[in-house]
């Protein structure tokens, strides 16, 4: 006999096969994937610094990675070959979109999509390379944080602590899009102030040799050094070089002066990883790329290293000191 208990029973207990069943039958939340292109090494000390920025400003901003979002790193260990394979790799894996440190890696990217987002990292002189086009609309599939050429801030700097500079070496890539616009700033201000300019370049490895006794037999009283990804993989061979010559050396980038480099003028660039991050969220919340306007970096760092200039037998300006962000002592 079939009581209305019995009856109110099954429908409940039907009502629950069913819920489960259709819970069980929803596909689950697709997680976001970042990739995140670089020239450079996967060990490199500052590297590791940058990206801790962007994971932990991502995970501020509700990606934590292996959780929420997933995270997929491609270093090309210094070969512009491999980054191009590695762009290729990392658009045919449909991520949701690719971050890419400076503007070779940035390049590499847009030439291997048109339609996967890229969140470019102080990446040189975007309009200039038809990354964008312009910095408040850029159009496309790229936005992120832009570099500024520092070449004329450098030759400044080496006059305050060289004053009676008259010839100026300058190490670049000339294969970096950067590289273009930092030689024209930094040749204008040294022909403003009668300084000559030996330029040595170097694109490989096996260059280096060749740039340093070009320098050596120009005789400066100076070196400038644009620092990208390839010089930065051998920022070490730099640095000695400048130590054995005695060379007075001004770089573009922090790093090198904590591992022994002179002075360094550069954009904070560090910073620039958690502006990263917020791209990627916005755009993962589905924000346009070409909608973001593109930042202009805001902050710069004056680093000497005291220690250094004690080893060349260097006084430094006590204008120079005052200016300094950051000052490493002689210990």
């Amino acid at each position: 006999m079939t009581t209305r208990r019995t009856v109110v029973r099954g429908l409940a207990t039907g009502a629950l096969l069913v819920g489960i069943g259709h819970a069980r039958g929803q596909p689950q939340a697709r997680i976001p994937r970042v990739g995140m292109l670089v020239l450079g090494l996967a060990e490199d000390a500052y590297s590791k610094r940058a990206f801790a920025v962007f994971r932990q400003r991502l995970a501020e901003l509700g990606y934590v990675e292996g959780k929420t979002v997933l995270i997929d790193a491609r270093y090309a260990e210094g070969s512009g070959q491999r980054l191009t394979e590695l762009a290729r790799e990392l658009a045919a894996s449909k991520v949701d979109v690719i971050v890419t440190v400076a503007a070779t890696a940035t390049v590499a990217a847009q030439q291997a999509t048109s339609t996967i987002p890229i969140v470019m990292v102080h990446a040189g002189n975007p309009v200039g390379t038809g990354l964008i086009a312009t910095l408040a609309r850029p159009g496309g599939n790229v936005t992120g944080t832009t570099n500024l050429p520092l070449g004329g801030k450098l030759v400044d700097l080496i006059r305050e602590l060289v004053p009676r500079i008259a010839k100026v070496a300058v190490l670049t890539n000339p294969t970096n899009p950067g590289a273009a616009p930092f030689v024209t700033a930094m040749s204008d201000a040294a022909r403003s102030s009668n300084i000559d300019v030996v330029l040595a370049e170097v694109s490989r490895a096996e260059d280096f040799p060749n740039a340093f006794t070009l320098i050596r037999n120009a005789r400066p009283d100076g070196l400038l050094v644009a620092v990208e990804p390839f010089i930065g993989k051998h920022i070490a061979e730099v640095i000695e070089f400048a130590a054995i010559t005695r060379l007075p050396a001004i770089y573009d980038s922090g790093e090198p002066v904590l591992r022994g480099g002179l002075i360094a003028y550069a954009t904070v660039y560090i910073e620039h990883y958690a502006f990263a991050a917020d791209y990627v969220a916005k755009i993962l919340k589905g924000a346009r790329p070409g909608d973001l306007p593109v930042q202009q970096p805001a902050r710069f760092e004056l680093v000497i290293n005291l220690k250094t200039a004690k080893a060349l037998g260097l006084a430094i300006p006590q204008s120079l000191l005052l200016r300094a962000n950051d000052v490493i002592p002689i210990q």
